[in-house]
């Protein structure tokens, strides 16, 4: 599918972002470079670091390994180099906060340089671009450590998810939310950047895929800040793959499309690549991706703010939001609470896929004055006799709960506070309620009604 089907669809779609993208927008270092600046943190110098580099890579057992293999296992080592450095020179003294704060001296190095950068000014008409978004993307992904995303978004911390753990949180609502599945500035501890790091991430890649699936399953998915050879991004498409059948991987197929940083050129270029992979099953299977190839970012972000949601997202989010919480109340807690829930039906005959289901969401009094008298909870009625703190309409109550459900089942139930307010006129509308009351003439022109 090309990229202006994307546009000129109805779907939103998912940002998954990587380091490439806070290079082009805060000229963060690479992997390399900032291992190189947190070596530098110790007085080494960059010939320091290539020495242990080539020790490293030069071992029998590393000769076959990529190159972010082999900048995770550097990152091992230095992590206990750098640690045992700190507590033995002057950075206890420079840096005494890392120590109050009980944190990884490696780790706060690396929050500390990435905490720093700042937004580059020549980006700026692309980066207001990118931040006109917000509103047209459904979630983002990203494993950069940074806070780049969150500030340009203006997230809150509701909906910002550090770590693998946070993944399912119970608060998170999959809409106009971040992941930040390698960890954050914020919480340095849980960066991922050693080989340990990867092995226990790779572990628990089945939950990262399983959220990632919730989130494709209806929406694109697009790569920004990776290149094709990108082993995170390969990673992450293997894992989803291995845990899919092959029928699931035909109905994904057109959902991803990678941007691609083609220095100077300004045309955005169209290529399918064929990305091999195996399912659960064992069965080879070919999954296209849709790569677009430029520089040209500003035109990319510009055409994204053509789509068009359906709703706004923050409007969903919070009617989301609303209804777990009235699921959550009814099911915990039988406390009152702020929000009014009436069933008309039973929702467990709801089980029909063709049958639709009605949530009304605003004001508890315009939804009594305008919705609520079908079908009004008797309890509700008996605490207004008693309390009078309901407010409810007295004429759409007689003769739409009253005539159209209440008085339909031999009861007694209280009803003069209501008729009391309603015209002669106004109750004979209701017939059952009519038969309850007789009426006499009053000297001033006026009808006054006695039940029985």
């Amino acid at each position: 599918m090309s990229f202006d089907d994307l546009v000129n669809g109805n779907k939103l779609p998912v940002l998954f972002i990587g380091s490439g993208f806070s290079r082009r927008y805060l000229n963060s270092p690479d992997w390399e470079s900032l291992l190189i600046n947190v070596y530098q943190f110790m007085g080494k110098r960059e010939i320091d670091y290539k020495t242990l580099k080539l020790k490293i890579k030069n071992k029998r057992e590393h000769r076959k390994l990529g190159d972010g293999e082999i900048n995770a296992i550097i990152a091992e080592e230095m992590e206990m180099e750098f640690n045992d450095y700190y507590y033995e020179s002057e950075l206890a003294q420079q840096y005494p906060r890392w120590i109050e704060e009980e944190v990884n001296p490696f780790r706060q190095c690396i929050a500390t340089i990435l905490s720093e950068l700042k937004l580059l000014q020549e980006k700026e008409e692309e980066i207001q671009a990118f931040k006109e978004l917000k509103n047209k993307i459904m979630s983002v992904i990203t494993t950069n450590y940074d806070n780049l995303i969150e500030n340009l978004f203006d997230l809150s911390k509701d909906s910002t998810f550090i770590g693998q753990p946070q993944l399912f949180s119970p608060n998170s609502m999959e809409l106009g939310e971040l992941y930040k599945i390698h960890g954050c500035v914020t919480e340095p501890d849980n960066i991922v950047i050693t080989k340990s790091d990867y092995s226990n991430f790779r572990e628990n890649a089945k939950l990262f895929s399983a959220k990632l699936l919730t989130l494709i399953s209806e929406n694109p998915v697009i790569f920004i800040g990776y290149s094709i050879n990108d082993p995170n991004m390969q990673q992450t498409l293997s894992d989803l793959i291995r845990c899919l059948s092959k029928d699931q991987i035909d109905n994904l197929k057109n959902h991803f499309y990678v941007l691609e940083y083609n220095k100077g050129v300004q045309e955005i270029q169209e290529k399918e690549l064929l990305f091999h992979a195996k399912s659960y099953q064992g069965e080879t299977t070919t999954f296209p991706l849709t790569v677009i190839s430029t520089d040209n970012y500003l035109e990319i972000y510009q055409k994204l703010n053509e789509l068009t949601p359906a709703m706004n997202l923050n409007t969903v989010k919070q009617v989301k939001r609303i209804v777990k919480d009235i699921v959550i109340e009814s099911v915990e807690s039988k406390a009152k609470t702020d929000v009014m829930t009436i069933f008309m039906d039973d929702i467990s005959k709801l089980k029909q896929t063709d049958q639709k289901f009605a949530i009304a969401i605003g004001n508890i009094k315009d939804i009594n004055s305008n919705y609520g008298y079908n079908l009004r909870p008797l309890e509700e009625v008996l605490e207004d006799v008693l309390y009078d703190n309901k407010d409810f309409n007295s004429k759409k109550l007689i003769k739409e709960t009253y005539e159209e459900s209440y008085l339909k089942i031999k009861r007694i139930i209280p009803i003069y506070k209501y008729l009391n307010k309603l015209s002669r006129e106004e109750i004979e509308e209701s017939p059952q309620c009519c038969k309850l009351c007789f009426f006499t003439f009053e000297e001033n022109g006026l009808f006054k009604f006695w039940h029985y």
